[in-house]
């Protein structure tokens, strides 16, 4: 999959925004391993380090690896990187800090500069045409519980028009950074979902399926079935669909409400919106409740924080062009109708396509949450629509609406129109996904910060066990002497990690040389609390360009508060 990332400012105009939109870097799929890969043995004296291993979304200028005493939370160990790009990355952790018979947990902060302060920044671009596996997705939603095994993943519903130039019917699975997570290295389909038109498929979609898509906070996908009238549901990612709600007249956008005896699950179902009490229920045993019946397409739906029913609505019952996103209370008397909308945005021309909400810090309140809303033009040239529509203050009578996105001013892209199923999703540090079908492309929005660094900490949702550490019997987690720790691996390609022990706190400089003792890298010169300290050399010098293989000398120069002052140099070497 062909990625072009950039830093694409177009003039979207003056954006407005919530003070909660602060990041857009993060990591996700965080894993603690052998450094083979294997399961991490809990073993540090056997000469083996544990490898820590995540996915980045988008590049970082610096990455903080702490790894936390799950009893209490205290951080025994910190391991610094700098300058990562998108995309997979691993370090090591030496066991400094650690306890046999004790449990622990990685937490990783991933930072960099803002994109901007007032507009809406493309950062991520993918013209999915380029390697022949057009998308065909009329839903999708992004995992943002780390708690979740899946937390991370973007999913997307995809329905194959059977042409042999997109990607097929079911489930499509793609990482934080939009890189393929199917089943099959190279292809996104969870091949458990994929539809029986093609070979090897295992389910019976029905026609027009899957449509839009939804998670629970289980990670359970839903995904709706226009032309066959069924909801299903993929309860885990190697699970086949399973059918739970039947019947309905041409269902498209879902939304997931609750959890456990309180959960249900809206529907748009053509002109109203339909709602199954399922609980912990496997499949609809209750009645549908009406919720809406709004005499119009409704193409999404959403509930926001507030318990608000919000619609994305077209024109007559088959949906033509235009009307508007509505937002109701349904904590009352059912079904609402439009007379009853607590207030309404009207697209002229445009028409609503999909909704997603950046939820604020208050749960239970839309003071705090922004509606976004992909939009497609009445034609090509219908620029004031085309694009993703920001709406603010949803929990007002007033809320303001500003066109934040424009997909045809990213180099690279066809232009034009924007397709009918065009959706989107907000991830983790709440950025905006775009999936657009229609000229079969991706894109990743930044949202604007008043921030000058945008920073996002990911807890890690396994813990792992140490059983022989490399202080075996020590009962203090705080080093009493100050170590610098031989570079682990070592020979090593393409990185390598430098530990350092700092019995009380200060300033540490670590700086890579050559054999003439020439700086190739300043790796570090901060100020460090005590405790237990690790820098990553990715063998670039300080011009960000890759060293020569050959022998280094890596020098820690510490000035501790007490007075202290400490100096040590150590060989490494690296091969290509």
């Amino acid at each position: 999959m062909k990625l072009l990332y950039c830093v694409c400012i177009g003039l979207f105009g003056m954006a407005i925004f919530s003070p909660h939109a602060s990041a857009d870097v993060f990591a996700s799929r965080i894993a603690v391993t052998n450094p083979d890969g294997k399961p991490f043995d809990g073993n540090f004296k056997d000469g083996t380090a544990a490898m820590i291993s995540y996915i980045l979304n988008d590049t970082a200028t610096s990455v903080s690896v702490k790894i936390l005493d799950a009893s209490n939370g205290a951080t025994v160990a910190t391991i610094s990187a700098t300058n990562q790009g998108h995309g997979a990355h691993s370090v090591t952790w030496d066991g400094s800090g650690s306890i046999g018979g004790k449990k622990y947990y990685v937490s990783i902060t991933a930072t960099q500069p803002r994109y901007s302060s007032t507009k809406y920044t493309n950062f991520a671009f993918i013209a999915t045409s380029e390697n022949g596996k057009n998308i065909y997705t009329r839903g999708v939603d992004a995992q943002r519980d780390p708690k979740s095994r899946g937390f991370g993943y973007v999913y997307a519903a995809n329905s194959d028009a059977l042409d042999n130039t997109r990607l097929r019917t079911g489930i499509l699975r793609y990482n934080a950074d939009v890189s393929y997570a199917g089943t099959v290295e190279g292809d996104p389909m969870l091949t458990s979902t994929l539809g029986i038109a093609h070979p090897g498929g295992v389910f019976d979609w029905g026609s027009l399926s899957p449509w839009y898509s939804t998670l629970d906070s289980k990670g359970s996908i839903y995904a709706s079935g226009n032309g066959s009238g069924n909801i299903y549901r993929v309860d885990n990612d190697s699970a086949a669909p399973k059918i739970i709600v039947r019947k309905l007249t041409a269902p498209r956008g879902l939304a997931t409400v609750g959890t456990g005896a309180n959960f249900k699950l809206y529907i748009a179902d053509d002109t109203v919106v339909v709602r199954a009490n399922l609980g912990t229920s496997d499949t609809l045993s209750s009645k549908l409740d009406t919720v809406a019946v709004l005499g119009n397409y409704v193409r999404d739906v959403i509930v926001d924080d507030g318990g608000y029913l919000i619609v994305a609505l077209r024109a007559g019952s088959a949906g033509g062009s235009g009307i508007a996103v509505e937002r109701y209370n349904i904590s009352g008397t059912l079904p609402v109708h439009r007379a009853d909308a607590a207030w309404s945005v009207p697209f002229t021309t445009g028409n609503p396509i999909g909704l997603a909400l950046k939820r604020g810090s208050d749960s239970n309140s839309a003071s705090d949450d922004t509606l976004y809303v992909s939009v497609r033009g009445a034609s090509a040239s219908d620029t004031n629509s085309i694009g993703i529509h920001e709406i603010s203050s949803i929990d007002g009578l007033f809320p303001v609406t500003v066109q934040v996105f424009k997909p045809w001013t990213i180099p690279g892209s066809v232009g034009g129109n924007i397709s009918a199923n065009a959706d989107l999703t907000i991830d983790y540090a709440g950025n905006l996904i775009l999936f657009e079908n229609g000229n079969e492309e991706i894109f990743m929005i930044s949202p604007p910060s008043s921030t000058p660094l945008r920073s996002t900490t990911t807890p890690g949702r396994d813990t792992v066990s140490v059983s022989v550490s490399l202080f075996v019997g020590r009962e203090s987690l705080q080093p009493t002497d100050f170590v610098v720790n031989q570079n682990y691996p070592n020979p090593f390609n393409p990185s390598t990690t430098i530990g350092v022990s700092l019995p009380v706190a200060g300033r540490v400089r670590i700086g890579v040389y050559d054999m003439l003792g020439r700086e190739v890298a300043l790796l570090q010169d901060e100020e460090l609390g005590a405790g237990y300290h690790s820098v990553v050399w990715d063998a670039s010098n300080n011009l960000g360009a890759r060293t020569a293989s050959g022998i280094y000398l890596y020098r820690v120069v510490a000035q501790l508060h007490d007075g202290r002052s400490f100096s040590e140099s150590r060989r490494m070497m690296l091969l290509k």
